[in-house]
């Protein structure tokens, strides 16, 4: 859950029959880097004074050929790509990672000493989940199970909890206050995610599922679609409504691989007084 300037947008939810010129994709090299090059008003003309490669040479690398190191670099000092732009950039280079399943995931941190540990952040309030890349739940504690209601319908994902529907209704917008921020930091996360396991049968399954959304190819799609994430801003908090409640509340939250592994990540998050906007409770 996380950042963008806009508030939240309540858009009217529903599954859209995309036309194929405006279909969205899972991240390759060669598109985000005309992706990069198009948000920057560069024709390849310019690109090729700028970075120093030949426009031919443009062409060729964001119509799918892979290039030498060293060329992609170059794009990303021209272009001005912040660290995390820089990042995808170079795993959209490297060989694609494999991801394992979520059943092996589980297993790997479903140890009694976890365990344990998430009943101890219960009883001092702070919510504590484990996920995978993709947003899938692999443990979590009861306090973050009641933080996002539903999470089981969706999944166990957090992203299809998101961008869920039921009944023209986004359950989601009862939950979050700003929606639209939230949907925005998560589908950035996910970019990141696609890039580095774009092969995997799961990380295809997901975003074949989350396209289908109106609002996930529009979010997907926004801001020359190069906005990507690998965790929260720091000082950055989240605004969320209790679902039992209906009070207002805002969280900090910490997101950090597991030692030793980059496929599971910890979010840890304390509860603390609402202090961003107030948006009407929707019925």
């Amino acid at each position: 859950m996380g950042p963008t300037p806009e508030g939240n947008t309540h858009r009217r939810p529903a599954r859209a029959h995309i036309g194929e010129a405006d279909e969205i994709h899972m991240p390759n090299l060669g598109s985000w880097i005309r992706h990069v090059r198009e948000d920057r008003g560069l024709t390849r003309q310019q690109a090729a004074v700028r970075t120093d490669i030949s426009q031919a040479y443009i062409i060729k690398i964001e119509s799918g050929y892979i290039p030498a190191r060293e060329m992609i670099e170059r794009f990303i000092t021209s272009y001005g790509m912040n660290p995390m732009q820089a990042r995808h950039t170079r795993e959209l280079w490297e060989p694609p990672t494999s991801l394992p399943s979520v059943e092996e995931l589980r297993e790997r941190i479903n140890t009694p000493s976890r365990i344990d540990a998430l009943a101890h952040m219960d009883r001092i309030g702070m919510i504590c989940v484990y996920t995978d890349p993709l947003w899938n739940v692999l443990s979590a504690n009861e306090s973050f199970y009641r933080t996002l209601p539903g999470l089981a319908c969706a999944h166990n994902n957090v992203a299809v909890w998101l961008f869920s529907a039921r009944k023209n209704c986004r359950p989601a917008t009862k939950i979050a206050l700003q929606w639209e921020q939230e949907a925005r930091f998560h589908t950035a996360v996910l970019r990141g995610a696609f890039g580095l396991y774009r092969t995997s049968p799961r990380a295809r399954e997901l975003f074949d599922h989350l396209k289908r959304d109106r609002d996930f190819h529009r979010v997907w799609g926004s801001g020359s679609g190069i906005h990507v994430a690998y965790a929260r801003q720091p000082n950055e908090l989240t605004h969320l409504r209790d679902p039992a409640t209906g009070e207002p509340y805002s969280i900090s939250i910490d997101i950090s691989d597991v030692a030793d592994t980059h496929d599971i990540r910890v979010c840890q998050a304390f509860r603390q007084p609402h202090s961003g906007p107030l948006e009407p409770l929707r019925q």
